[in-house]
């Protein structure tokens, strides 16, 4: 079971109108789950129906099938693997999920394409009443469903109105839903949010300040240059490294001018050349702009 586990975790509604873009039409096919581990009572009807429910009401199903057999037809299949450790009358049980989400077509608008992993775990006591069976299957369908949840809800972003696209925008903690929205707005240049990308760029988190400055990047928002260059330090090689390539990318006089400065003047010798690099991509994005 453990060799199971370490292997699935290892693995990589009706539709409404919004002023988001054309949200295009998805017919729900197949859901099938299947559940695995001598300590689970869990269904596979059961939750796979749950999760089909979960996919109709996300709003990314089409409810009807006008359109018959030209509507692509997303597919699901599951696979969960559960277990239970125990020890000194404590017990932990633990549970993997793959989710293998496709279209048919998988190049139509709108296709949904991924396999999803996560893995879940909740501490018990062992007593002679503990149904470790039960523990485990409502331990299987939480993760899963949370899983799927997740995906959903970040997928709905690609259609969502801009409103729903701030309020995740503006969650304080660093999430996947919080990732993709910053996504979002670069891959939709929904330029009222650049203010929020700007502050992300001081983040705790690494990978939420790497994904604010490349929707940055893609408004072309020279206020990046301007708060980059002046807040970060000339001595940090991985971030300037960053930078310079930012920039380059944003381009403008001011980005021109730090690269002109740090390939002329650094102390290291691959940051001046990284810089020079940089303010030759920059010239050459400018000559082919004009």
């Amino acid at each position: 079971m453990l060799a199971l586990l370490g292997t699935l975790v290892g693995t990589s509604a009706c539709r409404r109108k919004t002023n988001g873009p054309e949200q295009p039409p998805l017919r729900l096919g197949e859901v099938t789950v299947r559940v695995e581990g001598e300590d689970t009572s869990a269904n596979d009807a059961h939750l796979a129906e749950r999760l089909r429910a979960q996919f109709q009401t996300s709003g990314l199903i089409t409810a009807a099938p006008d359109g018959g057999d030209s509507i692509p037809v997303v597919r699901m299949v599951g696979r969960i693997a559960t277990e239970n450790v125990e020890a000194g009358g404590k017990g932990l049980c633990r549970a993997a999920v793959i989710l293998a989400i496709a279209t048919r077509p998988s190049d139509a608008p709108g296709a949904l394409n991924e396999e999803i992993t996560a893995a879940g775990e909740e501490k018990f006591e062992v007593t002679p009443t503990t149904d470790r069976r039960a523990l485990a299957a409502k331990l299987g369908e939480r993760t899963a469903a949370d899983l799927l949840g997740s995906f959903l809800r970040r997928t709905r972003l690609r259609w969502a109105p801009p409103a729903e696209v701030h309020a995740a925008l503006a969650a304080d903690a660093a999430t996947p839903l919080r990732e993709e929205a910053i996504r979002q707005v670069g891959a939709r240049h929904l330029a009222d949010e650049a203010p929020r990308l700007l502050a992300l760029l001081d983040d705790a988190d690494e990978a939420t300040r790497d994904a604010a400055l490349g929707a940055l990047i893609a408004l072309r928002d020279k206020r990046a240059v301007t708060k980059l260059t002046r807040d970060r330090s000339l001595r940090d090689r991985h971030e300037m490294l960053k930078i310079m390539d930012a920039i380059s990318q944003i381009g403008g006089e001011e980005a021109a001018e730090y690269l002109s400065f740090v390939a002329e003047s650094h102390e290291d010798a691959e940051l001046r050349q990284a810089a020079s690099d940089a303010r030759a991509r920059l010239q050459r994005h400018a000559d082919a702009g004009r």
